[in-house]
């Protein structure tokens, strides 16, 4: 595997030390027939330069919405939310998003998909110019020749593996990851983690991404932020201590099980206490 070696897309952030991403009693409200529905109470995070945080938790407890929130797609309903320590009023530059499906655009080639954030926020001789950069994503995640394919020819997998140039092709310095490899099958789906895994490690990103795999989490994780059922809350963090260069390998050593059943028993207290609460 090729590696893109990119600038710091923010060279000066060594000089403001500080969490890269800050969020701070974050509430998050919706009306729904008429009634309000709580989807965030009260929730605080902060993610370190370099780090990969995963947001674990049962379905519909909120993790999507923070995702969204940090992204800039929602507005909290109240509570701090910062990224690069300057507060979110709109999609932040430093952002690089992916959803479980790769929704690639049909009628564009996969190069012309892989450019389209340069073309939206630059213009198409901007895109043009950026076909280097696009080749070189290519090579990075093993799509070599499959540049002037149409999606539908290609499989899940390697759809996904475009939406990833896609995401990275603006070089944006935090990866923000709403399951995006939830529908593929569980051998592609590992491999896919160990990619994701091995690029952000290598291109010194941040990650923050999404799931409900407890397994999943401590393979890919720094740090683990357990939420409770909804009303989200952080029911509890694991920092998973594991080298990095993690391989499925792994999954069978006693240490990863450990932190298996840690996050499970955060999973587990912060279920009983929602119920008794």
């Amino acid at each position: 595997m090729s590696v893109v070696a990119y600038p710091d897309p923010q060279p000066g952030r060594d000089a403001a030390p500080g969490p890269l991403i800050r969020i701070e009693g974050v509430n998050r409200t919706f009306t729904r027939d008429g009634k309000t529905v709580t989807a965030l109470s009260d929730v605080s995070i902060t993610v370190a330069p370099g780090e990969f945080v995963v947001l674990l938790g049962p379905s519909g407890c909120g993790k999507s919405t923070l995702l969204n929130i940090i992204a800039g797609l929602l507005p909290a309903t109240s509570g701090l939310v910062e990224v690069g320590g300057q507060p979110v009023t709109g999609i932040p530059q430093q952002i690089g998003m992916m959803f479980q499906k790769a929704t690639l655009l049909p009628w564009r080639t996969i190069r012309e998909n892989i450019a389209l954030p340069v073309q939206i926020a630059q213009g198409r001789k901007a895109a043009r110019a950026a076909q280097a950069r696009v080749d070189d994503l290519l090579d990075l995640v093993g799509l070599r020749g499959f540049g002037d394919q149409w999606p539908n020819e290609l499989s899940g997998g390697m759809q996904q593996r475009a939406a990833i140039c896609r995401m990275l092709v603006t070089n944006p310095e935090i990866l923000l990851l709403d399951e995006p490899f939830g529908a593929l099958d569980e051998f592609t789906r590992e491999h896919m983690n160990m990619q994701m895994l091995d690029l952000t490690h290598r291109l010194g990103r941040t990650a923050v991404l999404v799931t409900h795999s407890i397994a999943e989490a401590v393979f890919l994780a720094d740090r683990i932020v357990v939420m409770s059922a909804r009303p989200g809350r952080v029911a509890g963090v694991v920092d998973v201590k594991l080298p990095r260069g993690r391989t499925p390998a792994i999954t069978t050593s006693p240490e990863f099980q450990s932190y298996v059943e840690q996050a499970r028993q955060v999973l587990q207290d912060g279920h009983s206490a929602e119920m008794t609460g």
